[in-house]
């Protein structure tokens, strides 16, 4: 836990020193083709709003244990995201962005003698990806860079003693806990490709490979679970200011 809280510390203090360095006035050009010739020079900043579909699962070494009755599946949910992007030469700039998604999967639960049934890990986040390195050519762009994510909201599909699938909101954890519960920060990297039109809209699809182990506490002597996130989003989206 601690270990996680120092990375987001450092992403966010690496953000915070990049956006000095590569934020600079535009300088004045001459009126024929000026909105062309600014939008190559460094400091060039565009700013949008994407919302779209997010496609995650959990996968590692750990997932039979989680997953008893079987292989865990992709679980679908809702992607809406602030983005920031800072040029720094004509083809290369960083990506800053500020997102809340769905993360989980859909389990495979096998309780006692009773056969496996799908339940739905649902894991809502805020993630912060401070600085994906991106390479743009025209409208095209390819980003990569580390990502964290603090957990708002966690549960849990479960069966009671009648054989009743209910929702379990107490596996996101409280200080009464002592294991088997949600961590609360998630870290990684993402890798994505986008397009941009010249009207302002553009199009994102994007992998995030998560690092850090996705259940806490889980009181084995063989340590955590080696369970992690692991998805895909595709968003559309909107550039409010700094078109291309």
């Amino acid at each position: 836990m601690k270990k996680i809280s120092m990375v987001l510390l450092g992403l966010l203090l690496a953000n915070a020193g990049l956006a000095q360095i590569a934020v600079r006035p535009v300088q004045t050009t001459a009126e024929v083709g000026k909105e062309n010739k600014e939008s190559m020079e460094p400091g060039k900043l565009s700013f949008g709003l994407k919302a779209g579909y997010s496609h995650f699962t959990i996968a590692g070494a750990g997932v039979k244990e989680f997953s008893t009755g079987g292989r865990p599946v992709f679980l679908g949910g809702l992607y809406l995201g602030l983005e920031l992007n800072t040029k720094i030469s004509q083809h290369w700039g960083f990506k800053h962005e500020l997102s809340i998604l769905q993360k989980g999967a859909v389990l495979k639960m096998e309780e006692e003698a009773d056969p496996a049934f799908n339940s739905k890990y649902k894991n809502a986040y805020l993630d912060i990806a401070p600085f994906s390195l991106t390479f743009q050519l025209e409208g095209l762009q390819l980003f990569f860079g580390p990502y964290a994510g603090v957990l708002l909201s966690s549960s849990i599909q479960r069966k009671n003693e009648s054989g009743e699938v209910f929702t379990d909101k107490s596996i996101f954890g409280d200080a009464k806990q002592t294991g088997n519960y949600t961590q609360k920060l998630d870290a990684g990297w993402l890798t994505g490709l986008g397009y941009g039109f010249k009207n302002g809209f553009n199009m994102q699809a994007k992998y995030a490979h998560g690092l850090a182990p996705l259940i806490e506490h889980t009181e084995r002597n063989e340590g955590q679970w080696k369970v992690y996130n692991r998805g895909f989003s595709v968003t559309l989206g909107y550039t409010l200011s700094g078109k291309r």
